[in-house]
């Protein structure tokens, strides 16, 4: 099938109230990008700011193309939860990453990272094992307080950033959010943080949603097993972590290499460390939830209000693309049959009774870290398309 043939089959389906749309391999990679490529620059922002009891910092890199396409519009970026900007900025073997594409096609993008992740100068120099969160740029501080403070960055105060950092830099626009893994939840609630903006719309991949339709799901469908981690407990990422979590993906879409030359070339650019607050949070791990206010002291809502239904107006007035690798353990492999079981259907399922249109789009061969696999950039050329045809309008 031509290029202008798949176009057509992809925008036909997006009319339709057909949930699931489906690529053939071939047809993945017939996807051309619908504008022509343009120059962008980059700028480093950060915001400082005040929640539970602590001032946070809070990094960002906001990308600008030359010639914009829209300036009414413009993209937000969340990063999985033990990640960076970085790693929408440029994949492990050094091509675009998916900020930089959509920058290329003529987007503004403000990819983000959770405080904590981002070290001085963008760098981290500290081995894995002795990494703890820098959540003060200009600052070292004692480690009990970085402990304390682990116990406090909740989902709150990282979209609490995030607002601040997307209203100040794009005030006025209406947005469409985009996050991976952990960031999917994130893009979701942006809406309640920014209120100079006007979220949209969300695109995904390896996405999923609300992390209370997540506690949903694993109830309903039994396709994920309750797990909490230690309150005081930091996961941190290897070789093996990669391996176990499933992410490994076929030697011909992976010119890095194996798990440990990955591990190797993003160790620099990623945290690879996740606090039992991010994990718990993200989880639904209500139980052991229960226990950070009784630590902290803070209000109980600060732990659980990320589980709140998405607000029902708002929802109504947005359109949701998310897009999933078959080979995505979480996302696609572990739900099973039948085709609803799947995270990914299970969320789109949600979205597309509550909001103006869902679609979930399949993916041949990817796992959870196609974003940054070969023909990466067609992730965002499909969602371009189908910005392009008035989808998100």
């Amino acid at each position: 099938m031509s290029a202008m043939g798949i176009s057509k089959k992809f925008l036909d389906a997006l009319q339709s109230d057909q949930l699931l749309l489906q690529f053939n391999w071939d047809e993945w990679l017939a996807i051309t990008p619908p504008y022509a490529d343009g120059n962008f620059t980059t700028q480093d922002v950060t915001t400082r700011y005040k929640r539970n009891g602590y001032d946070w910092d809070m990094h960002g890199t906001l990308y600008t193309p030359a010639k914009e396409l829209d300036g009414k519009r413009a993209f937000v970026f969340f990063h999985g939860g033990a990640a960076s900007e970085k790693i929408m900025d440029l994949t492990p073997d050094g091509r675009p990453g998916l900020a930089r594409v959509l920058a290329a096609q003529g987007f503004k993008v403000l990819s983000l990272t959770y405080p904590g992740h981002y070290p001085p100068g963008g760098v981290w120099k500290i081995p894995v094992p002795e990494r703890m969160p820098i959540y003060l740029l200009d600052r070292d501080l004692t480690q009990d307080e970085i402990l304390d403070r682990n116990l406090k960055c909740t989902f709150n105060v990282i979209l609490q950033g995030a607002g601040s950092l997307t209203d100040q830099h794009l005030t006025g626009r209406e947005i469409i959010g985009f996050g991976h893994s952990t960031g999917g939840p994130m893009a979701a609630h942006l809406t309640r943080f920014s209120k100079q903006t006007k979220v949209i719309g969300i695109v995904g991949f390896g996405s999923g949603g609300p992390d209370g339709w997540r506690m949903e799901w694993r109830e309903k469908t039994g396709a994920e097993k309750y797990a909490e981690k230690p309150i005081d407990h930091i996961s941190r990422r290897s070789p093996d972590s990669f391996k176990n979590s499933g992410y490994v993906d076929a030697e011909d879409l992976t010119p890095w290499g194996g798990a440990d030359d990955y591990i190797r070339l993003v160790t620099p650019l990623r945290s690879q460390m996740k606090t039992s607050l991010c994990d718990n949070q993200h989880n639904a791990a209500v139980g052991i939830l229960e226990e950070y206010p009784k630590r902290t002291g803070l209000p109980r809502e600060e732990y659980f209000d990320h589980l709140q239904e998405p607000n029902s107006d708002w929802l109504k007035t947005i359109r949701v693309l998310l897009v999933a690798g078959e080979n995505d353990k979480g996302h696609w492999v572990n739900g099973g049959a039948p085709l609803a079981n799947k995270r990914e259907m299970f969320m789109g399922a949600k979205y597309a009774a509550t909001t103006r249109g869902a679609h979930v789009v399949l993916i041949p061969r990817y796992g959870h870290v196609g974003y940054a696999e070969l023909y990466n950039e067609k992730i965002v050329y499909l969602w371009l398309s189908a910005y392009q045809s008035g989808y998100f309008a």
